[in-house]
Parts: C-alpha cells; structure tokens; sequence
C-alpha cells in the first residue's frame, strides 16, 4: 500500500504541473488570438495553420516540464516518504531501523529543508533512544533495588519470627501492629487474634498500670527505652515470666510507635528458684538443710528478743542409725531417713521449720511455744517414730529417737550456744535411754557444762584474735627407708598466763558446739601451709597432714582459702595431706566425696583418719578418693599381744593395698609393734616409739629407734 500512494502521489504530481502548464499555455495563446483578432487581420481559413504549431509547443512545454518537475521532486519526496516511514518506528521503539532509513536520505541530498527536516528527525530518534535507556536503566534500578529490599523484607521478617524473643509494635493508639511467629509460639494466639487488638491484653492488671506509663512516657519522647519484668497469661491460661525491653521508633512521617520485645525468662526463673530451693534443702529428705536452719533460727531469735516471744527448739538424734547403714547399707538408711522426714513434717504445725542437720541429726523451730506444747510435740515425735518399721531383705529395723529441748531466748546465748545447750539435752536424754526427751535448764545438772563450756568458749575467740595457737609436729616414719620426711600437723593452746600448752581435746570439742571449729580449721591451714612452703625450698619431698573437722566438709570457704594459700605461700600442693575421720566423711558420705574430688583436683592427698572404729566398712574405703588409710590406734597398741589386732590389720593392709592405698599406722609404741607393721607391708608408722610431737622439725631425715628401746 505505501509503494501503490508513492505511485499514485508521483502520478498526479505529474498531472498537476502537466495539466497547470498546459492550461497555462492555451491560456496565453488565447490572449494572443484575442489581442490579434482585435487589432489585427483575422483568416479564419489560417486558423489551423496559425494556431497548430503554438498548440503543439504549449503541449510539448508542458509535457517537458512535468518531466522535469517530476525528476526535480521525486528525491525529495522520496526522502520525505523515507523520514515518514521511520517516524512510525520510534512509537515502535525501533530506533536503529528508523536510523537506517534516514540515513538514506542524507546521501546526495542538496534540499536544505529536506535535511533539516532529517536532522530534527534524527535528533528526535536519539532524544527517544536515550530517554529510552534511560529509562531502562532506572527500570533495571529500581527492579535491583526492589529485589534488595524484598531480600531485606525477607530476612528481617525471618530474623524476627526465628528469633527465640517475642517481637511486637505498638502503634499511638496502643493497638499491636506486628507480631512474630515465636511470640505465636509462646502466647498460643496468632497473627490474626492479634494484630489491631489493644496491647493490654499481653500484661495482667497488676503489671499493665507500669507498662501504660512507659508507653506513654516512649510515645511522648520522655524515654528512649524501658524494661520491664511482667507476667504473662497465655491462651492456655498458664503463666509465663516475661522480660521486656520498650523502646521509640520513629518512622519517615514522624510518626512515633513503639517496639516492644520480650524474652521468655520462665524456664531461667524455675531454675533459679530450683536453685535457690536446692541450696536451702536437703535433697534426700526435702527439708530445710543447716544452711537454711541457722538462717531461720537467727530470725527466729531475734523475733524472739524483739517481741518477747518464747520459742522453742527441739534437737533430734535417732538411736543407734549407724546399725542399719552397717547391716543392710546405705539405701535403707537412706529410706528410713526419709520416712522419719514424712513423719516430722505430719506432726508438726505448719508454722514450725523441720530441718535435717546432717546424718540423723534433725532439728524443729517452733515459734511461740511453751513448756507444755514442747513436751506435746515431743512424746508426739517420739511415738511416730516408734510405729515405723522398715524391712529391708530379711531385717526389720525400727526406730527411737532421743530429743534435747531448750527455750529461747535464754540470757544472751547466741544460736551457736543454743544449739550447744540442745546437743547437751540430747545426750542427756540419750542417758536415760532409747526414746526419751530432756529439757536444757541452766539450774540443771548441765550447768557446769555451760560455764565449762562459756569458759572455753572465750579461751578460744582469745587464742584466735592473740595468735595463742601454737602448731606442733610429730614425725610419721617411712617404714621401708626408715626416712622421715612426713610429719602430722597438731594444735595446741598456750596459756596467756602460765605458758601451758594445752592439749586439743580440751578446746576441740567445744570450739565444734559454739561454731568456732572452722575458724580453727583456717588457722591451722594458713600457718601450716606458710611453715610447709618455706621448708620445701630446702626440703622438696617433705608433707604435712593437716586434720580437717566435721563441719569443714559442709562449707564452700575451704576451697577459696586452699587456693589463695597455696598460692601466696608457693607451696607443691603434692606435700600436702589433709586427714578427714572415718566417722565424718561416711556420715555426710556424698558431701565428703565433693569436697575430697575438689581438693584432690588442686593436687593435694587425703588421708582416711582413725579408720575401723567408726563404721568398720572396707566399703569405704574403696568409695572414698584417699590416698592413704590411717588405721586406728586402738588396733595398733596392743598389735604384740593381740592375735584378733594382728588379723584385722593384715587384713586391712592386704584390702588397701589391692585398692593401690598406702597405710599408716598410729600408736606405735615399741620395736616389736613396729616389727610387726613392717612386716604386714605398712607404709608409715607413728607413735611416741617413731617420735613426739614437738614445735619444730627433726634436724635430720634419717630415722634411729631411741636408746631406751
């Protein structure tokens, strides 16, 4: 169609100049006709002959110049047709095409407007084809940006429905704008229960009051951030502890909302609580452990003082306990512990504290009490207990218990000394026999114990704050060197006034009743292990063993001291030997065992002390971590004359010695004893035969037996 209008635009472009130029002409040969048929002669009969020739010029001019006008136009309209064919390109965004078409009309081409028309064509074509890529390019932009910022989108909305916190916004009409998958998770209720709900559904009442003002106060621009600690009631109706951070965000339109996230502290509050529970009981029996007793008794005794209230403590110790864990082990032991437990707790009022002390040491509070309801409580205790009977295997075990009371406040005695006063009640019981209760008086028989034990009591907070302890060392031989680089550590108290040294039995004892034991305990340790790093820098294979008390095992002081004294004195913790009895360590035996695997793991060695007395069970020996059994001296005096000694000691240096224990043996009073021990395989021997003790050292390592043997 557009070659046919390019064919039919040519032809009557011919006709025009044609048929213009011819009428042209006649017109012009008419007025000549008509000037001369006026003015002139006129033969009609020369009509023909006159007229024909012009005619035919006027024909053949015409035709002549339709040729010519033809040629003269064809390349401009050629062109122009070349120009309207590409501009329908550039709708099409075909700007090379259109750029190939134009091109072919600047090839030999004179007409001006022609080429200026092309020109503004060709600018026009660029113009579109750089707002083309452009627009392309800012296309590609956008489409780069929308893509990061889809992956922005994306990520951040998976951080915050993976993240193990609850994230909401909260817009200035408090209603919740977004919320994330793990605050579904937590809350039970979705996105949709949620979103455009009011944000006071998150915190019960009691908790919501805060929160409002923290709200406001972030939305008006008084804070930045506020943290909150709240409850939480999920869709369950269960209550979760929640700790939540508030904090102002600010969008482009200044529009200020609020980002509220909360972690879920439930499980980290019930472990603290359990925690909590497990440092104050007895995780055998459940109740309140020594910890937790002398807490409450120190309350309860200063209520007491305060409100003039009168108090009550009863202090319990079941009869012959030891049996059973001899006879059938352990575990019953165990099981009969926790039903005297059960039966405490029945019969006691629920304002009363119920408390295991340690072993078969039990102890009960009771606050606003008299004579009459203490003596209620205990016969009531004491016949509960009686009715348990416990068959384990083919034994039946029952139970006693004998029960010291006392009243307090009672003058200015402290808890220590109150539980001193009780202990002496008990045994004082314990003598009138199995199940039987006694009331501590200061009129009683116990009054000389009191001021005894008042006295003593002051000798020794003297001899700690005087520095009157003085440490002396009795030598321990190697009996298959016969070297003495070993020696035990012991105390004694001087006398401000006469220069006495007195003996540990007469201040030990005492110092464990009013709770100045483990005060003892340190001082030994710090001097000794200040004494024992200075000889090992001439001596490096010598060792002290040091005797550690029953409460030592039940307090966390020990380790801390050990580690700061060891460290400050530079001492080879090898060389040190701490002695625990075996009475102590199998009465708390799985406290023991954590204390002795503490220790040891600084590398210092234990010693089981006066071994087969206590409970006669090689069993511990193989359950304990120690290094070395120290047999008691009651099997060792006597070892020459006694046949059934001989026996127990041999056998019990075969069993240590399959276990990889050494043995030490005490009471080694003369050669023949020694003999003996050297030839059942005994490590060490010690005894006044070895050596005294005495405040220094022996001047020499090698070992003698003394003249008068």
């Amino acid at each position: 169609m557009a070659r046919m209008s390019n064919l039919q635009l040519h032809w009557k472009t011919a006709c025009s100049i044609f048929f213009s130029s011819f009428i042209a002409g006649l017109i012009l040969l008419f007025l000549v006709g008509h000037l001369n048929f006026q003015y002139g002669s006129f033969d009609p009969s020369q009509l023909f002959s006159i007229y024909l020739p012009p005619f035919l010029l006027i024909i053949i001019f015409s035709l002549l110049l339709t040729l010519w006008g033809l040629k003269r136009l064809s390349k401009p309209l050629s062109q122009i047709e070349q120009i309207s064919l590409a501009l329908p390109l550039l709708s099409a965004k075909k700007y090379q095409q259109a750029r190939l078409l134009l091109s072919e009309t600047s090839i030999n081409n004179s007409d001006q407007e022609v080429i200026d028309l092309s020109n503004i064509t060709n600018h026009l074509i660029n113009v579109l084809d750089q707002l083309d890529q452009h627009g392309r390019l800012r296309n590609q932009q956008v489409q780069i940006k929308n893509r990061e910022l889809r992956k922005e989108r994306d990520f951040i909305k998976s951080l915050l429905d993976t993240a193990q916190l609850i994230v909401l916004t909260i817009n200035k009409k408090f209603e919740i704008s977004l919320f994330n998958d793990y605050g579904e998770k937590i809350t039970g209720f979705n996105k949709d229960e949620m979103l455009g709900t009011n944000v006071a559904r998150m915190f019960p009442a009691s908790h919501w009051t805060e929160a409002n003002i923290h709200f406001n106060e972030l939305l008006a621009g008084h804070q930045r951030i506020a943290q909150q600690d709240s409850e939480l009631i999920d869709k369950n109706g269960l209550i979760r502890q929640i700790s939540w951070l508030h904090s102002r965000l600010e969008h482009d339109n200044q529009q200020a909302v609020i980002l509220s996230v909360g972690l879920d502290m439930t499980d980290k509050k019930e472990a603290e609580k359990r925690i909590v529970w497990m440092a104050e009981h007895d995780p055998l029996t459940d109740l309140c452990n020594r910890r937790k007793f002398i807490e409450e008794f120190e309350k309860s005794l200063r209520m007491a003082i305060r409100y003039h209230h009168q108090n009550t403590l009863l202090y319990l110790d079941l009869d012959q306990f030891k049996d059973i864990n001899d006879t059938s082990g352990h575990r019953a032991g165990d099981e009969l512990l926790i039903l005297v437990a059960r039966t405490l707790k029945r019969v006691t009022r629920f304002t009363d504290l119920v408390a295991r002390l340690g072993g078969d040491e039990f102890a009960i509070l009771m606050p606003e009490s008299d004579v009459d309801g203490a003596i209620t409580l205990a016969k009531k205790v004491i016949h509960e207990l009686s009715t348990i009977q416990l068959e384990y295997g083919a034994v039946q075990h029952k139970v006693s218990t004998s029960i010291g009371i006392v009243h307090f406040p009672l003058q200015d005695a402290s808890i220590h000394e109150l539980m001193g006063f009780a202990d002496l009640a008990m045994y004082q019981a314990k003598a009138l026999g199995k199940g039987n209760f006694h009331i501590f008086s200061v009129d009683d028989r116990t009054r000389e114990q009191l001021e005894a034990r008042v006295l003593w009591k002051h000798r020794i907070e003297q001899a700690l704050e005087q520095d009157l302890f003085v440490l002396f060392y009795q030598p321990i031989l190697e009996l298959d060197n016969n070297k003495i680089e070993h020696y035990e550590v012991l105390i004694r108290m001087r006398d401000p006034h006469t220069g006495e040294m007195r003996l540990p039995g007469k201040f030990i004892q005492i110092a464990e009743q009013v709770g100045l034991i483990q005060q003892i305990d340190h001082y030994v340790i710090k001097h000794a292990l200040k004494q024992l790093g200075l000889l090992q820098k001439q001596k490096p294979n010598i060792s002290f063993a040091i005797n550690l008390s029953g409460l030592v095992i039940d307090t966390s002081r020990l380790l801390p001291l050990l580690e700061s004294t060891i460290a400050e004195y530079q001492v080879d913790p090898n060389g040190i030997i701490f002695e625990i009895t075996e009475t102590v360590a199998v009465s708390n035996l799985q406290q023991a065992k954590a204390m002795m695997q503490a220790i040891k793991a600084l590398g210092c060695r234990f010693s089981l002390d006066d071994f087969g007395v206590g409970f006669s069970s090689f069993n511990y020996m193989r359950e304990l971590p120690v290094d070395i059994i120290k047999i008691d001296g009651i099997f060792i005096k006597n070892l020459d004359k006694n046949a059934d000694d001989q026996l127990f000691v041999k056998a019990l240096v075969d069993v240590a010695k399959g276990l990889n224990r050494k043995t030490t043996a005490e009471f080694v009073e003369n050669a023949d004893i020694l003999a003996l021990l050297r030839g059942y395989g005994v490590d060490f021997g010690q005894g006044y035969y070895i050596g005294r003790p005495q405040p220094d050292l022996l001047n020499t390592l090698a070992w003698s037996p003394p003249l008068s043997s």
